[in-house]
């Protein structure tokens, strides 16, 4: 029994090892199982008999999880596979294959779709599968395991798209593309070169050879008239391990600018871009820029054009010429100073203080025009003209000068430099999606928007928004701008320029794209705005020219209509604004004038036009005309070297003017000499009268003094000293002038009662009154109130004014002394008389010194002729004015003296008895 048991115990502990071990190796094998379903796949799956999913299992299981842990209340469960996925075109025979496995209850592998996800978003899915069946064989159903593979299918279908959108994007740029490998084949070329070559399509198939290529072309008669075999042995010997490029003229007339670069792997690219209107704007600059030249080079005066910095832009040989100077050496850059210094070592400034003379003209403001005539060694009169220009430099006109400096026109047009593809072509592309995002841009972008940068996913309002605010768009209001950019409709194409803040002068072009986005295309054309802003510049130089010379100049052709008029031709002649128009005939004009009489009247005027219009202009002529309002024209005609004449007219109006002034001015002169004879002659009686007095009273005393009492030395003495002192003040008039024709005079600055200094001078002047029989009064308010001037020379003016009053009233006279302030606070003096009066023509005459109206030595009223002169100089000098009043003669005369507001003092309580003395000012 105990053996017996004994065994029995052995038996159970070994079946128990057993089944330890095997639950042992279950285990493991469970985890094996689990660790491949974990790594296997995202999740797994059932579905029953009917195709329906009965079980799924969690998805993103931790490492450790239960991979096989049901998936509860999931919207894909009761549910078919077909139920739940978004069928995409071209996916037909994927699901009828699928169809067929299912069909036939075979295992099937990778089926990738897209599938619904209840109100989540779409994923794509890449499902295996296996068909289960019962121990009996029924089928029971399908299970499997499932991947997520959105982010791999969405990244596949993303570069299909941008290939798509590469090849789109370079078939809408404006430059033509052609892409060939090693061996010469083509590999692709854009649609743009086809058409830009005008061949048909299907010559530029993918895997043709170059030379193929170039001989369809040669057929196409692409390359123009000549010998086909010649133009493809030339295209084809052309080095394509190297940078080439050419412009080619096309056969209808287009000139396209083709490049060549060399790739990598010995491939080569070829970029062709259209550059025609470039060549056309080239041409017609240059044309303009020729026609102004002939313009300048028949002008009759020498023009220089200085920059701000006072060097030489443009100068014409006839200005060298006139002023004396070496050909070719006044040339641009040379400055002022420069020009200056060549004049003067040739000897052009000898009769000057060469050294003032330079320091003048440097320091003449040139922003104003100047104005000045210079007489060279040899006699010639030059008349210099300074106008200021726009750009703040100036233009130097001698008159008579007909050569213009010839301008050069340097036209800097060129296209941006191409590269291969994106990356080699010079234009910047960026490429934007249907919502307005940055989907790619290339190198050449950045480069040219540099300080401006964009990058992937930035939206477009982003990007307008950033370069608004930096300025990109140019001023104004920001939101203005950016409103203004995103309101342009991207759906058709565009193109505009701009400059952008760090001068750089950008051409974008914007084309719209099949899925709704757009391409921008961004050329630097700094070059060509450079050379057309140059163009502009020299032309608007030109033109400025023209319109700034003082002599109107009209270019006629060889059939005399205009072909160019500045405005001052029109003003000269004139005519109506918009008639000296180019294809204006010569014979319009001279009836225009005709008509308006300024050729005269009657038959006269009607020879004078048929001269005018039958004149030989071959031969050069020069005549004067004066039009109806007086101005004296001018007029000189140039014959031009296609048969054509310029027309020069010149205002000589002040130059004949100046010489008429010359020769009065000549005989003025001749009368200020002759007046001051008569004074000195006239003068010497003022002189001997109070000398003869000193000389006779003297003597009569040296003679015998003894014999004279003390009433009569006195009575001697007495006289002695008036004369001394009527010399004396004869003396001090003589000085006075002296003083201020040397342009000084000292005044002192007083505060002067005009009451208490009439009422001086009417006490002074009152026996002198009474003993010729003239009334003398006063109408002086009390209220007056006092000037600052000087009080001594103010009462030399008054008294000087009254005296002349008493003499010239003659016995029962009556002189009149009144004051007033004016309502603009200028206070008046006033001296009447009714005395002999002056006739009006002689009222300023009386002002000039040493004149008197009675000149003869037997004249009825002495004196030296100075005291007007000195008078009016005196109240000039205290910013006043001094004129005569009167009828004529024997009506009175009235001195009216105006003193200005600005010396008029507020009145005091109690104004001082005696002027308040200050410092004595001295002014000019």
């Amino acid at each position: 029994m105990e053996g017996g048991e004994g065994d029995t115990t052995a038996s159970l502990q070994a079946e128990v090892e057993v089944l330890r071990i095997a639950c042992a190796m279950l285990e493991d094998r469970e985890r094996r199982l689990r660790d491949f379903a974990y790594a296997s796949g995202d999740w797994f799956w059932e579905q029953d008999a009917s195709l329906r999913f009965t079980w799924l299992s969690q998805r993103d299981v931790p490492p450790g999880g239960d991979v096989l842990a049901p998936r509860l209340d999931d919207p894909m469960l009761g549910r078919t596979r077909e139920e739940n996925a978004i069928r995409e075109p071209g996916d037909e025979a994927m699901w009828a294959r699928h169809a067929e496995d299912l069909a036939a209850r075979r295992p099937f592998r990778d089926l990738t779709y897209r599938s619904r996800r209840g109100a989540n978003k779409p994923l794509w899915v890449r499902i295996s599968g296996v068909p289960v069946f019962g121990p009996d064989g029924t089928f029971q159903g399908y299970r499997g395991i499932g991947r997520d593979v959105t982010a791999e299918m969405e990244a596949t279908l993303a570069a299909r798209r941008q290939t798509a959108l590469l090849r789109d994007t370079l078939d809408r740029l404006p430059v033509g593309i052609v892409l060939y490998d090693a061996e010469r084949r083509l590999i692709w070329a854009n649609a743009t070169y086809g058409r830009m070559a005008g061949v048909n399509p299907q010559i530029l198939r993918p895997g043709r050879t170059l030379e193929e290529i170039v001989r369809d072309f040669a057929k196409a008669g692409a390359y123009g008239p000549g010998d086909p075999e010649a133009e493809v042995a030339a295209v084809l010997a052309i080095d394509r391990t190297r940078p080439f490029r050419r412009t080619r003229r096309m056969p209808d007339g287009r000139s396209i600018d083709v490049r060549y670069e060399p790739m990598p792997d010995g491939g080569h690219v070829i970029c062709a871009l259209d550059v025609t209107p470039l060549i056309q704007a080239e041409a017609e600059a240059r044309a303009r820029a020729l026609e102004l030249d002939m313009v300048l080079s028949r002008l009759r005066s020498g023009v220089c054009v200085f920059g701000g910095d006072r060097s030489v832009r443009l100068c014409n040989s006839r200005y060298t010429e006139l002023l004396g100077l070496p050909v070719d050496s006044v040339r641009p850059g040379t400055t002022l100073a420069a020009v200056l210094q060549l004049l003067r070592d040739r000897g052009e400034f000898a009769s000057l203080d060469a050294d003032r003379y330079v320091t003048e003209v440097l320091a003449r403001d040139r922003s104003r025009p100047n104005h000045l005539r210079r007489v060279r060694p040899n006699g010639a009169v030059l008349d210099i003209v300074s106008d200021p220009l726009p750009d703040g430099g100036f233009m130097i006109t001698v008159t008579d000068i007909t050569a213009l400096a010839r301008a050069e026109d340097e036209a800097r047009a060129r296209a941006a430099m191409l590269d291969a593809i994106l990356d080699n072509l010079p234009h910047g592309v960026a490429v934007y999606d249907r919502s307005r995002s940055v989907t790619m841009f290339n190198r050449a972008y950045a480069e040219i928007m540099r300080g401006a940068p964009i990058a992937i996913g930035d939206t477009l309002e982003a990007v307008i928004r950033r370069r608004a605010a930096a300025g990109e768009y140019g001023p104004g209001d920001v939101d203005a701008v950016i409103a203004r950019e995103l309101g342009r409709d991207l759906s058709v194409p565009q193109r505009r320029r701009r400059v952008r803040p760090n001068g750089t002068a950008v051409d974008v072009r914007t084309a719209p794209l099949p899925d709704g986005g757009h391409v921008s295309v961004v050329t630097d054309i700094t070059p060509v705005v450079e050379a057309e802003a140059e163009a502009m510049r020299r032309a608007a130089m030109l033109d400025t020219m023209l319109e700034h010379i003082r002599h109107g100049i009209c270019m006629f052709d060889r059939d005399r209509r205009v072909v160019i008029a500045n405005r001052m031709a029109a003003q000269l002649l004139q005519h109506p604004p918009g008639f000296l128009v180019p294809g204006r005939t010569h014979e319009e004009m001279i009836g225009a004038l005709l008509a308006r009489g300024e050729l005269g009247e009657g038959e006269a005027a009607e020879q004078r036009a048929r001269a005018l219009l039958t004149q030989d202009r071959s031969i050069a002529s020069i005549y004067r005309r004066t039009r109806n309002d007086g101005r004296v024209l001018e007029v000189r005609s140039d014959p031009t070297p296609d048969g054509g004449f310029v027309i020069t007219y010149t205002d000589v109006t002040d130059q004949t003017a100046a010489e008429e002034s010359l020769r009065a001015a000549k005989e003025q002169a001749e009368a200020a000499s002759r007046a001051k004879s008569q004074f000195l002659a006239t003068m010497s009686h003022e002189l001997r009268t109070p000398l003869n007095a000193i000389i006779g009273f003297s003597e009569a005393l040296m003679r015998d003094p003894g014999r004279h009492g003390s009433a009569k030395i006195a009575e001697y003495a007495s006289s002695i000293n008036e004369a001394g002192r009527h010399l004396l003040a004869l003396i001090n008039d003589i000085l006075d002038v002296a003083r201020i024709e040397a342009g000084r005079i000292d005044l002192a600055e007083d505060r002067v009662d005009i009451g208490r200094l009439a009422e001086s001078c009417r006490r002074l002047m009152e026996p002198t009154a009474r003993t010729m029989g003239v009334t003398l009064t006063l109408a002086v308010p009390p209220d007056l109130p006092p000037v600052r001037g000087d009080e001594r020379r103010l009462r030399q003016v008054l008294l000087n004014l009254v005296s002349n009053a008493v003499k010239f009233s003659g016995s029962a006279g009556s002189v009149r002394v009144s004051a007033r302030v004016e309502e603009d606070g200028r206070l008046v003096v006033a001296v009447s008389d009714n005395g002999v009066g002056i006739e009006r023509s002689e009222l300023e005459r009386v002002f000039q010194p040493f004149t008197q109206l009675d000149s003869s030595l037997s004249r009825r009223f002495q004196g030296s002729g100075l005291g007007l002169y000195l008078s009016r100089a005196l109240v000039t000098a205290h910013g006043g004015t001094l004129h005569l009043e009167s009828p004529g003669r024997g009506q009175g005369t009235t001195a009216v003296m105006t003193l200005p507001a600005g010396r008029v003092l507020r009145p005091v309580a109690a104004p001082s008895l005696t002027a308040t003395r200050s410092p004595r000012s001295s002014l000019p």
